[in-house]
C-alpha cells in the first residue's frame, strides 16, 4: 500500500476517533465500517502493520563463503597499506580462535616438504598444499588503492534567518574535509577441495569534515578515518569466514487462533528453535482445521517463513512467504520476500567461484594423473625382473631393459635373497643395485 493511501486512511480513522466523543457510539462504528469497506482486500495487511507488534530478533548468519574451517594461510600480499591490513585481519581471526599461517611460515612449512611455492595457485596446487598443512583456506590479498585526500580550502554559502529583523542573510562556511579511499581484492582457495572463489573486491571511502564560520578549521585526523575504513574491511572479511549475527525488527504474528501466540512469545524470548518448531506445528494445525480463518492461515505460513529466514534457510522461507502472499497479499509479506531474496543473492554472490580456473585446473589435474599412470606403467620393479627371468628372456636383453627404463627396485637384504632364489642372474642383480 502506498504511503499516501496509508495517510488518508489514518486521517479517516483519527477523524472517526475524534467524532466518537461527539456522537453516539453506534453511529461512529457505522462510519468506521464504511471506511474499512473502501480498503481493497489486497491491502488487508495494512491493519496487520498497525496492530501487530514487531519482534527484535538476533539473526544468525553462517560464514559468507560457506566454508567451515579453523585454519587460514595467507599468500603474498601486495599494495600500499598491505601490512596494516593483514595485521588487522589476522588479529580478528586469532581473537576468534582461527589458526593463522602467515606467508613466511607457509613457505617454510612447504619447503620442509620439498614443495616449491611461487605464490601461483591452481586447483592442483591447492590440493597439494592442503595435504601438507591440513584442511584450511588460502587467502590472497591485493590492495588496489589505499590513499588519503585532505581538502582544507572548501567552503559553502548558507542561508540563515535573523528573527529580530525577520530577514534572510547569507554566510560563508569554511570546510576542511578528509577522505580515505580503500579498495582491496581478496581471493580465497579452499585447500581441501581446491575450489577457487572469485575475488571479492571490497571498496570503502569514509569521509569526515569540520565546519567553521570563523576561518578555516583543522581537517579531521586522517588516521582515525583510515582506521574506520580498515575496521569496515575487517568486518566484511570476518563475515566471509566466520559465523556472525545481526539484529533486526521483524513482523511476527501473534494470533491466539492457531496457537500463533505461543510461537511469537518463544521468538520474543529469543528461543528461535522453539519458535520454528511451534510454527511448523501451527501451520499443520491451521491447514487441517476446517473452521480456521484465511487470515490466520496466511499468518501461519508467514510465521513459518520468517522462522526459516531467521535460520538462514532462504528457499524454505520464500516458499512459505509466497503461500502467505497467495492467501493474503500485502506489504508485510512482500517486504519479507524481497528481504529474503536479497539475503540469498548476497550469499550466492559471495560463494561464486571461478569456473574457468576450475576447468583449467581439472584439465591440468587429469593430464598429471595420466602422466603418473604412464610413468607407473613404464617403471620396472623386482616383480618385473623375476617375471622376465621366469619367461627365459636372455640376460643381455634384461640388462638392456633395465638401462632403458625407469626403475624402482627394492635392494634390501630380503629382496636380494628373493631375487637370487627366483633364479635372477647375478649380473642382473648387480645392475639393479646400481639403478635403484
Amino acid at each position: 500500500m502506498s504511503r499516501s493511501i496509508k495517510l488518508i486512511i489514518m486521517k479517516q480513522i483519527q477523524l472517526i476517533t475524534n467524532l466518537a466523543f461527539k456522537m453516539p457510539l453506534r453511529r461512529a462504528f457505522t462510519i468506521l465500517f464504511v471506511v474499512i469497506g473502501f480498503i481493497p482486500t489486497t491491502k488487508a495487511q495494512f491493519f496487520d502493520e498497525l496492530s501487530n507488534p514487531q519482534v527484535s530478533v538476533k539473526l544468525n548468519h553462517p560464514p559468507g563463503l560457506g566454508l567451515k574451517i579453523n585454519k587460514i594461510a595467507f599468500n603474498t600480499t601486495t599494495g600500499n597499506c598491505a601490512d596494516q591490513i593483514i595485521d588487522a585481519i589476522i588479529s580478528d581471526f586469532v581473537s576468534n580462535n582461527i589458526e593463522v599461517i602467515d606467508r613466511a611460515n607457509l613457505k617454510t612449512i612447504l619447503a620442509e616438504h620439498n614443495f616449491n611455492f611461487t605464490g601461483y595457485v591452481d586447483q592442483t596446487t591447492a590440493v597439494s598444499i592442503g595435504k601438507i598443512i591440513g584442511p584450511s583456506a588460502l587467502v590472497t590479498v591485493k590492495v588496489l588503492r589505499c590513499e588519503t585526500k585532505v581538502q582544507d580550502d572548501l567552503y559553502s554559502i548558507e542561508k540563515k534567518h535573523d528573527y529580530n529583523t525577520n530577514r534572510d542573510y547569507q554566510v560563508k562556511a569554511f570546510i576542511a574535509r578528509t577522505s580515505v579511499f580503500l579498495k582491496v581484492s581478496i581471493q580465497t582457495t579452499d585447500l581441501t577441495t581446491g575450489r577457487i572463489f572469485t575475488a571479492q573486491v571490497l571498496d570503502y571511502s569514509p569521509v569526515r569534515e569540520n565546519k567553521s564560520y570563523e576561518g578555516k578549521p583543522e581537517p579531521p585526523n586522517e588516521f582515525d578515518i583510515q582506521e574506520e575504513a580498515f575496521n569496515s574491511l575487517v568486518g566484511t572479511v570476518h563475515r566471509m569466514f566466520l559465523p556472525w549475527t545481526s539484529s533486526a525488527d521483524l513482523y511476527f504474528f501473534d494470533d491466539k487462533e492457531g496457537n500463533l501466540k505461543a510461537a511469537y512469545l518463544a521468538l520474543q524470548s529469543g528461543i528461535q528453535e522453539e519458535a520454528l518448531e511451534l510454527s511448523l506445528q501451527n501451520l499443520e494445525k491451521c491447514k487441517n482445521a476446517p473452521s480456521i480463518k484465511e487470515k490466520t492461515l496466511a499468518h501461519a505460513y508467514y510465521n513459518l517463513g520468517m522462522s526459516y529466514f531467521i535460520n538462514s534457510e532462504y528457499d524454505k522461507a520464500i516458499e512459505n512467504f509466497r503461500e502467505a502472499q497467495k492467501i493474503r497479499p500485502g506489504t508485510i509479506v512482500t517486504d519479507a520476500i524481497t528481504r529474503c531474496q536479497s539475503a540469498k543473492a548476497n550469499t550466492l554472490a559471495m560463494q561464486k567461484y571461478d569456473e574457468k580456473a576450475t576447468i583449467a585446473a581439472d584439465k591440468a589435474q587429469a593430464e598429471e594423473a595420466k602422466a603418473v599412470k604412464s610413468e607407473t606403467e613404464n617403471t620396472i620393479t623386482n616383480a618385473d625382473i623375476i617375471d622376465l627371468t621366469n619367461k627365459k628372456l636372455p640376460k643381455n636383453l634384461i640388462l638392456q631393459k633395465i638401462k632403458n627404463s625407469k626403475c624402482k627396485f627394492d635392494t634390501s637384504t630380503d629382496a636380494l635373497v628373493a631375487l637370487s632364489n627366483a633364479g635372477v642372474n647375478e649380473e642382473v642383480i648387480m645392475l639393479m643395485m646400481e639403478q635403484k
